[in-house]
């Protein structure tokens, strides 16, 4: 999931129909380019290709060292507390270290902490590193209970958990600045309504990690395709596992009509074989922009994407998270939300909290509440799109939208179950059915609960007409299939980001 960085939003969609295909050019036989090769990258990225290629084994027995060394430090300082060296034979301090380091190890393979994707994101190392550690942490102190190791001591496990925390993400973020350099080979094979959109993407920098190669396109595509004149046609499809083994080739999309043609499938399966990557032009756009493109899906897609938010034990481990979060924030937050009740009620005399109703789940309607950050007569001419600069929002409602603490009286509704922590915002039904009418899948958006934040939110501003909502719709039907605890902890991550920095 390399989402952290989307490509402008006008390469993305158009406001309707069909993805726009780049301007006609005169029809030309594929012809083979000069493309750099992998011998052409700058030297930075070296190392970073290295470290890609890394087994998960280098990175389990560096974790393992890691852990064993802080566990042995923090016993030494922490237990003993004496400047002398202690017998390493001893097996008192050993014990703990070797089930945290055990701990970490399966915990990361779990989670996905070892797996090459994790250096492309800061944003997924801090939320893998932050799980691995805590599942690993709560399991250590299971074990010990279990079994009664009486050589277990808190102080010690705490300061594993600290150092492991800080350490394992600044190794991995430092690895990060020299994988981000490298550009991973990336073919086309065939043409598909989405194929210009994501040739043009690539072609700007607009998808980071990917370099084109060109495209594997016939005689017969090139004469009725609509590829502008200076994209690389290096050959056709049948060649393309030649192309693959000249120019390093890592990734190949495979067009949606080139899906059903024999020959493309065939030579598709070659480059598979050859170590590459081959996905469809539709997957290629979900996992490069985390967006789930609307206008080029059918109800097939929701029947074979295996949603994760209707399995009983996701459900149940999402609720318990959001009970535990939502006490635990009305009572840390009360005086917060006293002190801003206050300060609204003061500007203008009017009330501090505002009430509308939303759609969550379902199609179901509740109340939610939020600080009030517009005029007492904002709606006074009817319910209208909000905007990023909207001359209704009071002075004090400019610094409540931009933290998100508006937001918080939400804790609310999370606490009686209307909404989640992460999730689609609501919508107001007076919104939803337009819209639903002139985007398609809107409703599916009401698959899973409605959030407090979500992917559409820490990605995008304010949505002001029909074009942005469509935007935001693709952004959650990607939360809506690929939704986990590692997501919801990135998308969490990325808003404390957002209120820390004081802008959405």
């Amino acid at each position: 999931m390399s989402a952290n960085v989307l490509a402008p939003l006008d390469l993305i969609v158009q406001p309707a129909g069909p993805i726009a295909a780049p301007q006609a050019a005169p029809v030309r036989a594929p012809t083979t380019v000069s493309i750099p090769s992998s011998t052409d990258v700058p030297a930075g990225s070296v190392l970073g290709r290295h470290l890609l290629h890394l087994p998960r084994a280098a990175w389990m027995a560096a974790d393992i060292l890691l852990v064993i060394s802080v566990m042995l430090i923090g016993h030494h300082r922490l237990v003993w507390w004496s400047p002398t060296p202690w017998p390493l034979g001893e097996f008192q301090p050993w014990m703990p270290a070797l089930i945290l380091a055990t701990c970490v190890a399966i915990a990361g393979n779990i989670f996905g902490l070892y797996e090459s994707n994790t250096l492309w994101a800061r944003s997924r190392i801090l939320a893998r590193c932050l799980i691995t550690i805590v599942a690993a942490v709560l399991a250590t102190w299971l074990i010990t209970d279990l079994f009664m190791f009486s050589s277990l001591s808190r102080r010690t496990v705490a300061f594993g958990f600290l150092a492991f925390l800080v350490l394992a993400p600044c190794i991995r973020l430092l690895a990060h600045q020299s994988v981000r350099e490298v550009r991973r080979g990336l073919l086309v094979l065939g043409r598909g309504p989405l194929t210009g959109t994501i040739i043009r993407s690539v072609r700007r920098g607009c998808v980071p990690g990917y370099r084109l190669i060109g495209v594997a396109l016939d005689h017969a595509d090139a004469r009725h395709g609509n590829f502008a004149s200076d994209i690389p046609i290096v050959g056709s499809a049948a060649e393309a596992p030649r192309i693959c083994r000249e120019f390093d080739v890592a990734e190949v999309i495979v067009a949606e009509e080139a899906c059903r043609d024999a020959t493309h499938a065939a030579a598709a399966m070659q480059c598979l074989h050859l170590g590459c990557r081959v996905t469809d032009e539709t997957t290629f756009f979900e996992t490069a922009y985390g967006q789930v493109p609307v206008s080029h899906i059918s109800p097939r897609w929701f029947l074979s994407a295996d949603l994760k938010g209707h399995r009983r034990e996701h459900a149940f481990v999402k609720r318990c998270a959001d009970l535990i979060g939502a006490t635990c924030g009305l009572i840390i937050a009360a005086p917060l939300l006293m002190a801003i009740a206050l300060i609204v009620r003061i500007q203008d005399g009017g009330p501090a909290l505002y009430s509308q109703t939303r759609v969550g789940r379902g199609g179901r309607r509740f109340t939610l509440y939020k600080f009030r950050t517009m005029r007492v007569d904002a709606e006074a001419n009817g319910t209208t799109w909000a905007a990023a600069n909207d001359d209704r929002v009071t002075t004090i409602g400019h610094w409540l939208r931009r933290s998100r603490l508006d937001e918080l009286p939400q804790l609310w509704n999370i606490l009686r179950g209307d909404m989640s922590f992460v999730g689609p915002r609501p919508e107001r039904p007076e919104f939803v059915k337009p819209l639903a009418m002139l985007i398609p899948h809107y409703h599916e958006r009401h698959l899973v609960k409605p959030g407090l934040t979500g992917w559409a939110q820490i990605n995008l501003a304010y949505a002001a007409d029909v074009h942005d909502a469509r935007l935001k719709l693709q952004h959650d039907l990607y939360y809506i299939k690929h939704m986990s605890l590692e997501l919801d902890l990135i998308i969490l991550l990325r808003t404390l980001g957002t209120f820390f920095r004081g802008g959405r």
